[in-house]
């Protein structure tokens, strides 16, 4: 046996250089190649690797990003910089994602990015500031999740509804490992205005992004607070 075919029959030996495959490779290809690849892909270092399952041993004061969701869910992992308006996560950047190119892979109930976590470790916190401007002045309200370890399926099924309605957006801040009451901010934005504007190119989300697995996210948010009272940092 030549040491080529020593290494691909050797399960040890496969599962450390599969944890060494993009993530993309290791979910879509490497299960292709045999039976006993398949199954390797499911031992708990894979599944850690492929961010199915938590890793204890990832550094908590530098979290790592999931590179595969990264790259098909854009708008939820943009720069902290981009702070202009209309924030990143529009329905126009929604729609322009690569899953407009195959709408029906995506949005099938056991798709495998529903059950990926967006970090390792895992996100555990989240707080949510969501905001509304109008005719009577400008609201905040929030609300805090905790013990979350956040897969994508819930992040996403929390923040594309709110875009059913055009004048919206939002952007999340990646605390990345900085200690603050959370591993990420979520901001929301609407505007229910008469202003004709940059809100007016804005489209709605259609039907091709509605995940099937999908399921409503309740959120106990604090009273609504107007901000330009002299309370306007206290909430619930």
């Amino acid at each position: 046996m030549s040491a080529r075919d020593s290494v691909i029959q050797t399960p040890e030996l496969v599962e450390h250089t599969l944890a060494l495959l993009p993530v993309r490779d290791l979910l879509v290809i490497a299960p292709l190649v045999s039976k006993m690849w398949q199954a390797i892909t499911l031992s708990p270092t894979l599944q850690r690797a492929l961010f199915f399952e938590a890793d204890p041993t990832a550094s908590a004061s530098q979290p790592v990003q999931n590179p595969l969701l990264v790259e098909l869910f854009q708008p939820f992992f943009a720069p902290n910089a981009a702070e202009t308006f209309p924030w990143p996560g529009t329905a126009t950047s929604i729609l322009e994602m690569p899953w407009a190119q195959a709408p029906e892979a995506f949005k099938r109930a056991d798709a495998s990015w529903r059950r990926m976590l967006v970090t390792q470790p895992p996100v555990q916190t989240m707080v949510v500031i969501q905001t509304r401007h109008g005719m009577g002045g400008s609201f905040e309200r929030r609300a805090v999740l905790r013990d979350l370890s956040l897969r994508m399926g819930m992040l996403y099924d929390f923040a594309v509804p709110f875009l059913h309605h055009g004048r919206s957006s939002f952007r999340i801040i990646w605390n990345n490992g900085i200690a603050r009451e959370s591993d990420i901010t979520f901001m929301l934005s609407s505007s229910s205005s008469c202003m004709i504007g940059v809100w007016d190119l804005i489209r709605a989300v259609d039907e091709r992004f509605d995940s099937v697995g999908g399921s409503e996210v309740k959120i106990n948010y604090g009273e609504w607070v107007h901000l330009d009272d002299e309370d306007e940092d206290v909430w619930d």
